[in-house]
């Protein structure tokens, strides 16, 4: 009779497991569908380089995406939106930025992919997380290469991505971004409160994507990944 009862359990705890599995499997299937689809078809398929006046980049580190912007021109000087006397490091004056958005615990607990935690990872892709903003003075134009994509942009397009980029910070009541204290991997970059939530359809990419989309660049309709983004710039 025990053995029965012990069959039995053990019966429907495998039943269990297998259709835990099947319901995982089916739902990597979608997620990675989903991927492959919205970054199989792009948007701005009218974008022209040579019609564009202000220079920007996109860079990649394989996984993340940070869009690049000249430190000063007409439209704005981002050293008066971006204090550079937050970051410790800077010597002379920064000619880009490099500006990210992400979750917030990758973004604070991962100096290095080493560190990277199962649970930090799987906190920020399937919970919905609070997000910071990843700023970094460069002290040089980016140089072009396979992780460095260069766009040129309209004036008009410009001015919409610096709207973009100035909405998903979070802001002091006097107009000045909310800085996250003594958290920067370096003496010239920094870490900014953000607006909005990270979750598996709302990746790192997918806001450099939307910024991109904004500036009129030729862009996937949706890019949860840096290879969405980098295959068609």
């Amino acid at each position: 009779m025990k053995y029965l009862t012990r069959m039995k359990y053990l019966t429907k705890g495998a039943l269990f497991l297998l259709y835990s599995l099947e319901i995982l499997i089916l739902f990597l299937c979608t997620y990675l569908t989903i991927v492959l689809i919205g970054a199989s078809f792009p948007i701005n398929t009218d974008y022209n380089p040579e019609n564009g006046e202000i220079e920007i980049f996109v860079t990649s580190n394989g996984i993340h995406t940070d869009v690049c912007l000249p430190v000063q021109d007409s439209l704005i000087n981002w050293t008066e939106f971006i204090d550079t006397k937050n970051f410790r490091g800077i010597k002379q004056s920064p000619e880009f930025i490099s500006i990210g958005w992400g979750d917030k615990g990758l973004y604070l607990n991962t100096r290095n992919w080493s560190d990277l935690k199962l649970s930090t990872f799987l906190n920020a892709a399937f919970l919905p997380s609070s997000t910071a903003m990843h700023v970094e003075y460069l002290p040089r134009k980016p140089i072009e290469s396979q992780s460095i994509k260069r766009c040129k942009i309209t004036k008009e397009k410009y001015a919409e991505l610096i709207g973009f980029i100035k909405h998903s910070f979070v802001i002091n009541p006097d107009t000045t971004p909310q800085l996250i204290p003594n958290i920067g991997y370096k003496s010239t970059d920094n870490f900014y409160e953000a607006k909005g939530s990270y979750y598996l359809l709302r990746t790192c990419n997918a806001w450099t994507n939307d910024a991109l989309a904004i500036a009129g660049v030729r862009t996937s309709a949706l890019a949860l990944f840096e290879h969405g983004i980098l295959r068609h710039l």
